[in-house]
């Protein structure tokens, strides 16, 4: 790892909250693939962030709550030709800048969070369950 990525934890609760179940709907190294191209996408976040990226970009900010930025990364699974965008599939992360940290809150599928207001209800979970982000909610 060069001094310019950044380590990536996932955070139990979202292992126990929809890895889990991605894990055994994409069975055999179709979920393991994705995971560790998701952990490859966000090391190299610098290059991911908004002003290094096109309108169209697969990343949002999402809050700036100090000392994190909370972000939403969209992906598709390994092999399924879906684009990450139409894929439905999401990455809640909260990045540390400063000691370049990133930590993978949720991972979620659309059909996971549902309308109507997915934003709002994957909000109250993070906020629920992460002291740190309370005031997302």
């Amino acid at each position: 790892m060069s001094t310019n990525e950044y380590t990536i934890f996932v955070e139990d609760f979202a292992i126990s909250h929809f890895i889990k179940s991605f894990a055994k709907k994409y069975k055999g190294k179709q979920w393991e693939i994705t995971l560790i191209a998701i952990k490859a996408m966000l090391a190299r976040y610098d290059n991911l962030a908004p002003n290094h990226m096109p309108i169209d970009s697969k990343l949002d900010v999402i809050c700036p709550c100090l000392p994190y930025m909370i972000i939403k990364l969209d992906f598709a699974i390994a092999g399924t030709q879906k684009s990450p965008k139409s894929s439905g599939n999401r990455v809640v992360a909260a990045v540390d800048t400063e000691n370049k940290v990133i930590k993978i809150l949720l991972v979620y599928s659309k059909n996971d969070i549902g309308p109507p207001n997915e934003t709002a209800r994957w909000k109250n979970l993070v906020a629920n369950h992460y002291e740190e982000f309370k005031e997302l909610k």
